[in-house]
């Protein structure tokens, strides 16, 4: 009897996680959808730089992949853009990742996003300002993860959004 109550107590707590998680997930899309701006946007607009990097050490972003290869944005063909697709999807499932640094007044910047949907806002003003049509592979990582492992002076977050963010990046000696 006491095995059967015990198993009965899991699928309770079990059921009770599962709706706390949905009210959580609900609530964050009902902000969405109130203030325009997702969960680290809304930190982020507090201009609290130390409370946007505890933020960011637990919430991933959306890190662009350096694209291999443009299209020119006149003359494609769609077999060409499937082929490059193709492409670059298998290549993205490689292990091997290289974010998509910018060179700006002699700095190095890694774009970084908060949502896909603003990743494909960055992937469309970029192939309107080259002229050429690429495809946009990301990854979501901590922040941390990527800056480690890449040498950047900035991060901007949101970049090309109604509001972005630069952060600097201190360098280790």
């Amino acid at each position: 009897m006491l095995s059967s109550l015990g198993w009965r107590l899991d699928l309770i707590q079990e059921w009770a996680d599962a709706r706390l998680r949905f009210l959580i997930v609900m609530i964050a899309k009902i902000l969405d959808k109130l203030t325009g701006k997702d969960d680290l946007e809304r930190v982020a607009y507090k201009e609290d730089l130390a409370l946007l990097n505890a933020y960011l050490k637990k919430r991933p972003v959306f890190v662009p992949q350096r694209p291999k290869r443009f299209l020119d944005a006149g003359s494609f063909t769609q077999e060409q853009l499937l082929e490059q697709i193709r492409k670059d999807s298998e290549e993205l499932s490689d292990d091997q990742f290289a974010p998509w640094i910018l060179e700006v007044d002699n700095k190095k910047r890694l774009p970084v996003f908060s949502s896909q949907e603003k990743a494909t806002a960055f992937a469309s003003k970029m192939s309107t300002e080259l002229n050429k049509v690429f495809s946009l592979g990301c990854i979501s990582i901590l922040l941390e993860h990527v800056t480690k492992q890449v040498d950047v002076d900035f991060v901007d977050l949101n970049l090309f959004s109604k509001k972005s963010w630069e952060i600097g990046i201190r360098k280790m000696k």
